[in-house]
């Protein structure tokens, strides 16, 4: 799976991750028909940001689904560098205890990762990670595979894997303010026609731009991409969207989208035109943490 520098890999990844979920559907339903000889399921995070700005470490969720009793996770590792192409040997990174626990009910875990765990041991012939990973390449990354080992000795590989994505400083987690004015719908700028917050992530595609979902879209895979310029302006594009979106408020000439490198906020300002007017949002992006 790549991230890097490729704005048309939206609906791929849509796809993928529609074909991933009804896998994980079938093997659920497999699970709970078939024998004892069975079992060992397990599913992980899909994608995990690795942001060296705010931590050296990842956090991995893991769920074990109930049956037959799995007494440990192993979690393997492998690295691919973007710049020359190379992928390093597959390595074990660690091991989740389980210990049975599955047994009687679904079990969910987290795991975290240092920097220097993933790190150690990744061996390539043209590139060395740095013992710093703010000094680590954006867009590269590791996968982590997943090997159940049950009560009975067995070992199964899981289909769930995790891509663990060295991100830049503006990737994470945003409390999204949205304000939207609407042609026929409340009056400018006092009385919005809406007003709500979202939890947003934006998601690294290379070293200055990320992607989230569209204002307050994004089913349907509506998906913004922003770059932050070297000014501290945002360019953006928009994409699986019906209309054609333009930056700024059309009503203020003084509103246009920016970063604020002191508060790491980002505001956006952009509009479309509809039957009746201008659709217009301010929309303000505030690092957040989930925890």
């Amino acid at each position: 799976m790549r991230f890097v520098n490729n704005k048309l890999i939206q609906g791929t990844l849509l796809l993928a991750a529609f074909a991933l979920l009804m896998s994980s559907c079938l093997m659920d339903d497999d699970l709970m028909t078939a024998d004892a000889k069975t079992g060992g399921l397990v599913e992980a995070s899909q994608l995990v940001q690795l942001i060296p700005k705010a931590s050296d470490n990842v956090e991995i969720e893991l769920k074990a689904y109930q049956g037959p009793a799995i007494q440990s996770v192993k979690v393997y590792k492998q690295f691919y560098h973007y710049a020359t192409g190379e992928s390093s040997d597959l390595l074990l990174l660690g091991s989740i205890g389980i210990n049975g626990e599955n047994y009687s009910d679904t079990l969910l875990l987290n795991q975290t990762f240092t920097w220097q765990q993933l790190k150690a041991g990744i061996v390539l012939q043209n590139y060395t990670l740095p013992e710093d990973p703010l000094n680590a390449d954006v867009g590269d990354y590791f996968t982590l595979k997943y090997v159940s080992v049950l009560d009975d000795g067995r070992e199964v590989t899981s289909n769930s894997q995790t891509e663990v994505l060295i991100a830049n400083s503006y990737a994470g987690y945003y409390l999204s303010d949205i304000t939207f004015f609407h042609p026929n719908f409340g009056t400018y700028p006092d009385q919005p026609y809406r007003h709500l917050q979202l939890i947003k992530e934006l998601i690294t595609a290379d070293g200055s731009t990320c992607y989230t979902n569209f204002a307050l879209w994004g089913s349907y895979g509506e998906t913004i991409y922003l770059t932050v310029n070297s000014d501290n302006t945002i360019s953006f594009e928009v994409f699986g969207f019906d209309y054609i979106v333009k930056e700024g408020d059309p009503n203020n000439p003084l509103l246009y989208s920016h970063y604020d490198p002191l508060t790491d906020k980002i505001y956006l300002y952009y509009h479309y035109e509809g039957p009746g007017g201008n659709r217009i949002f301010w929309e303000v992006l505030e690092p957040y943490s989930k925890k």
